[in-house]
């Protein structure tokens, strides 16, 4: 992992393809040397200040007129000095741009090398720079907006308060082991019982909207799988408003998976319309059942379709049993409720034991039931609305361990266990809970998390 104290690092900062601006971004202790090198600069630039340059290669020929931008350290992104060309947004232009900038010292930046400097030089701590990538990856406004706050530093406030209120005690317990020969003073037992258990209070509070969070941030894959002609793409059509899926009376229209996203509470839901189950000897459409058995097996939630207007067929039973061998949560959904009904919910439940069961009706775009159930089997049901704090897996799994270390402490406590018993968990919460800001964080965690980045940023 480069640290940045020696290199001077380059990368186009913009995505690839053709736009109106494209910024070529440099930060390092010679950011500024190479930028002149490579316009000619004769006076030092202001900072902070645009100014209107030509870029040229090492033999004098002109690239592009570009504006320059710096940005002396420490009050810049990275906390070094960045120069930031911003030009005609060609990929070849930016290209050739950046290849000057290498050729006269520039190094090749890592992904997520900009964002690592930052972190390593103070500038944000590890859970706003990994909001940076959340921000730009942002499927949804939800997912946005929790990245920015994230960034802004609301999880890191909450996690710097818990860990701090942590270190305090930690060090009121390690006295008494350190210092017992001295009469310090014990702590006072239900005074330590009071404050983890405030600390529990706070870390369940934290974690309690996290799974929303997670999904917003993420998104799930939802499978319509189903017998052929039950509704499987009108149901489809119905959820993103479109008539995106082709619809025909004709069973078998659906020979392969078809792939959507529509947003349900600010989650992206990435939806599969999949071909209809049944035993066939066309080679083309059982390669659309191989299909259909593979996206059940990717997907967090499976909708198993019903016509709820005819009796249950061996082809029903046949994806049903598809269904139950996937690990996903399961909605039976019974469709087309607006015929005669033949079929029942009490049906479907025999049918799939321990799904939720719902009514539809897809060509009327009566899908609110259907709605609601994906929101409890994905963990948006019973939302109160509020903006999530946690988003990250690796957030909820630290601040989970953070308080079962602290539960092990409680018990010590309770138990009369002496404190140097009692602050073995504590300071496991302390561990857990840097890992979250990078006060705890390995060079190993550093590299995974970085190296998810775009180059650039």
């Amino acid at each position: 992992m480069r640290t940045g104290d020696a290199d001077t690092i380059a990368a186009i900062a913009t995505p690839l393809g053709s736009g109106g601006v494209g910024v070529v971004r440099m930060s390092g202790a010679r950011a500024l040397a190479v930028a002149r090198q490579v316009t000619r600069l004769r006076r030092r630039p202001t900072p902070r200040y645009a100014h209107l340059t030509r870029v040229v290669d090492a033999e004098g020929a002109l690239v592009d007129e570009a504006l320059l931008l710096w940005m002396p350290g420490p009050r810049s992104y990275t906390g070094e000095d960045v120069v930031e060309l911003s030009c005609h947004g060609g990929p070849v232009v930016l290209r050739r741009v950046l290849d000057c900038l290498l050729a006269a010292g520039a190094h090749p930046a890592g992904p997520g090398e900009f964002t690592l400097r930052a972190f390593l030089n103070g500038r944000m701590d590890l859970a706003q720079a990994e909001a940076v990538a959340d921000l730009v990856a942002a499927p949804t406004p939800a997912a946005m907006t929790v990245a920015a706050n994230q960034l802004a530093g609301r999880l890191s406030d909450a996690v710097r308060e818990m860990r701090a209120a942590c270190v305090d005690l930690l060090a009121q317990l390690e006295a008494e082991v350190d210092f017992d020969e001295d009469d310090v003073p014990a702590a006072d037992r239900a005074e330590v019982a009071a404050t983890l258990a405030e600390l529990d209070r706070r870390l369940e509070a934290a974690l309690a909207s996290a799974r929303r969070g997670i999904v917003q941030r993420h998104g799930v894959r939802a499978a319509l799988v189903g017998s052929p002609n039950v509704g499987k793409s009108s149901l489809m059509n119905a959820l993103l408003s479109s008539d995106r899926a082709i619809v025909t009376a004709v069973p078998g229209t659906t020979r392969d998976v078809l792939e959507e996203t529509f947003e349900l509470d600010g989650a992206p839901i990435v939806l599969n319309d999949t071909a209809g189950l049944r035993a066939t000897s066309d080679p083309v459409e059982h390669l659309g059942v191989e299909r259909t058995a593979r996206a059940l097996e990717g997907a967090d939630v499976a909708v198993l379709v019903l016509d709820a207007s005819r009796p249950l067929l061996g082809n029903d039973a046949l994806a049903a049993a598809q269904v139950r061998r996937a690990a996903a949560p399961a909605i039976a959904a019974l469709n087309k409720r607006d015929l005669p009904q033949a079929l029942r919910p009490r049906d479907a439940a025999r049918l799939l034991p321990g799904a939720a069961v719902v009514e539809t009706t897809a060509l009327a775009n009566d899908v609110d039931e259907l709605r609601q159930a994906l929101r409890a089997a994905i963990g948006l049901a019973g939302a109160d609305g509020g903006l999530a704090m946690v988003a990250s897996v690796r957030h909820q799994d630290a601040l989970q361990r953070a308080r079962g270390e602290l539960a092990s402490a409680r018990r010590a406590a309770a138990d009369g266990e002496p404190s140097d018993f009692i602050s073995i968990g504590v300071r496991g919460a302390v561990d857990a809970l840097g890992e979250i800001t990078g006060e705890s964080a390995t060079e190993s965690l550093l590299d995974a998390i970085f190296s998810k980045f775009c180059i650039g940023k």
